[in-house]
Parts: C-alpha cells; sequence; structure tokens
C-alpha cells in the first residue's frame, strides 16, 4: 500500500454478512472516520444536478410528485438481468460513481488535515477500482462458509444475487491474498472487538 501522513487509513473488504460494519463502528467509536461508499452514493442521489442527469436519461417518470428521486423506480430500472437493464446500470454509475469518488476524497483529505488516527475506508470493490493506493493497509474480513450462509439467509439475501454481483469481482482467494491482514470472524462480537484492538496495538 502506498499511502503516506499520520493518519492510518484502514481499507476493509469482506462480502456482505461478514462483520465490515461492526469493525467499522469500533473504530469508529475509538475516535476513527468511517467513509462508507454506499452511504455517501446514496446522499448523491438527493442532488439537483444528479436528479437532473438521471430525468435526462431516464425520463421523469423517475422522480416522485414531490420531485425527489424515487430509488425504487431507479432499482426497477438497473437491476436486471437484461441486457437493458445492464446498460441502464451502466448510465446511473457512470453519474453518481464519479461524484461519490470525489466526495470519499475530499473527507479523505479532510480527515487528514484533522490528524485522524485511522479512517475506515469502506469501498465495494476496493481492490478493482485502485482505492487500495490511498490506503496503508487492507483488512479482509472472512466467515466460515456455514455461519455465512445462514447469516446472509437471516438478512434475506438472494443468493443468486450475490453471485452475480461476484462475478464482477476479483475471487476472494486472491482479495485474501492482496489484503495485509486477514480477519478470521468465527466467534462472537467481543471477539472480534478483540482482535481489532490488538490489531491496532489498543
Amino acid at each position: 500500500m502506498t499511502a503516506t501522513g499520520n493518519t492510518r487509513v484502514i481499507g476493509i473488504i469482506g462480502p456482505p454478512c461478514s462483520g465490515k460494519s461492526t469493525v467499522a463502528r469500533q473504530i469508529e467509536s475509538m475516535g476513527g472516520v468511517w467513509l462508507d461508499a454506499d452511504k455517501i452514493a446514496k446522499e448523491q442521489l438527493t442532488r439537483s444536478d444528479v436528479i437532473d442527469a438521471l430525468v435526462r436519461e431516464f425520463g421523469a417518470g423517475v422522480l416522485l410528485d414531490d420531485g425527489t428521486l424515487s430509488r425504487e423506480k431507479i432499482a426497477d430500472l438497473v437491476f436486471g438481468s437484461s441486457d437493458e437493464s445492464k446498460a441502464r446500470l451502466k448510465t446511473l454509475e457512470s453519474i453518481v460513481h464519479p461524484r461519490t469518488r470525489q466526495e470519499i476524497r475530499t473527507a479523505l483529505q479532510a480527515a487528514r488535515e484533522h490528524h485522524a488516527e485511522y479512517v475506515i475506508l469502506d469501498v465495494p470493490l476496493l481492490l478493482e477500482s485502485g482505492w487500495q493506493s490511498d490506503c496503508d493497509e487492507v483488512w479482509c474480513l472472512s466467515v466460515p462458509p456455514d455461519r455465512h450462509h445462514a447469516l446472509l439467509a437471516a438478512r434475506g439475501w438472494d443468493r443468486d444475487e450475490l453471485k452475480r454481483r461476484e462475478k464482477r469481482q476479483l475471487p476472494w482467494g486472491e482479495k485474501r491474498r492482496r489484503s495485509d491482514w486477514v480477519i478470521e470472524n468465527d466467534g462472537s462480537i467481543e471477539e472480534l472487538t478483540k482482535k481489532v484492538r490488538d490489531r491496532l496495538g489498543r
């Protein structure tokens, strides 16, 4: 990893329901800054320039009566297996992703300027999109298969949808190899917390 400075920037990766948010909240409670790309991307959907761009692409039917964006209508347009849905998803990403990336970079710079001790960079496809160059280290969450399947089922995840998402990613074996630390989340939350504190020397 190539990031430098007093702020320790930690990229965090792992499949859904692997414990990423638990680790991020823990470090946030220790005074760290959690940059959640999914949350930042959703915030972009409230920007007037983004709404205008999406209306130009998809029509006024994506708006609610109050002029705000209907996330449900957008989801209906872009999530599907058809070529049309895939093309619309690429269009959505071309509008939202550059703005999200800039917001993350601005927040990361602000954290460094304020001498935050830690930043958790929680970005989907972190390795695939090159964000590891902004990190001092990358942590990868790993969960035993049986436990992971149970967690996915409890959260209502569709296994086929998960497989479709994974096709867009590096294999998890490769992600583990590229990570600086693999966190085996195979115990209680307290045990996971201790592993993180030990890693940080806290």
